[in-house]
């Protein structure tokens, strides 16, 4: 029997160490984690100030740190620094690319045709076709009658389109250049064949390349046929240059 509270005894030490243990594990966890806080708590603080040194447009050295009037501002909540743009260098050449691409538009001339009607020059065996601008931009080209005159020398993007309704066996276009103080010259020609029933005799000519030009060209379009019937929709027959 007395034994008995020697036991009780142990038994109460045993306990109060075990609840020591418990308590000192608490403490160190709690120790650990607001370690931890504190550590993420840093590494928000710098994630932060380097974004704001971003928005400034401002670089920090590796290792330097916030001085205490970033740190209050950088944790402010719901507080964000204003965004400051500053134009660089590809900022300024990309600036002065669209200037010069309104420039090249600015200079870019384009100059589409409907025809207005027809004439016949017996003489050559050909028929002429008379135009009149369905658009027209730009000061480097210039319609009068059946010519187009070429005022600034460039290359030249040419298009043409002739609807025949003519029962003869071939019909064909041709894109004529004469130059001033030189001979004339063919820049496109475009032959295709028809049908023989006059109801059925339909079919369209195109062609189209690119040519350099010389101010003082002249061209015109010819079908090397007398009296040949055309269809004058603007839709059907057409002709177009783009000085590139």
């Amino acid at each position: 029997m007395a034994g008995a509270p020697g036991r009780q005894a142990l038994g109460g030490l045993w306990l109060g160490g075990a609840a020591a243990l418990g308590v000192l594990a608490c403490v160190i966890a709690l120790m650990a984690q607001q370690a931890h806080l504190g550590a993420l708590r840093g590494e928000l603080i710098q994630l932060r100030g380097e974004l704001t040194a971003a928005r400034r447009g401002e670089t920090r050295p590796p290792g330097e740190t916030q001085g205490p009037g970033e740190l209050e501002s950088s944790l402010a909540v719901g507080v964000q620094a204003p965004v400051v743009w500053r134009r660089g260098k590809r900022g300024s050449e990309g600036k002065s690319r669209q200037q010069d691409q309104r420039q090249q538009h600015r200079k870019r001339s384009v100059l589409h045709l409907a025809p207005s009607h027809r004439s016949t020059n017996n003489e050559g065996d050909m028929t002429e076709i008379w135009w009149q601008p369905f658009l027209q931009q730009g000061p480097a080209l210039e319609v009068s009658g059946p010519d187009v005159a070429v005022k600034q020398t460039g290359l030249y993007l040419i298009y043409s389109q002739v609807l025949f309704h003519d029962p003869t066996f071939t019909m064909g276009q041709v894109l004529w250049r004469a130059s001033a103080g030189g001979p004339g010259q063919i820049l496109l020609r475009c032959v295709q064949s028809m049908p023989r029933e006059p109801e059925q005799a339909y079919n369209s000519c195109y062609s189209g390349g690119v040519f350099q030009l010389q101010r003082g060209d002249q061209l015109s379009l010819r079908v090397p046929r007398a009296n040949a019937s055309l269809d004058l929709s603007p839709h059907g027959t057409f002709l177009g240059l783009v000085r590139l």
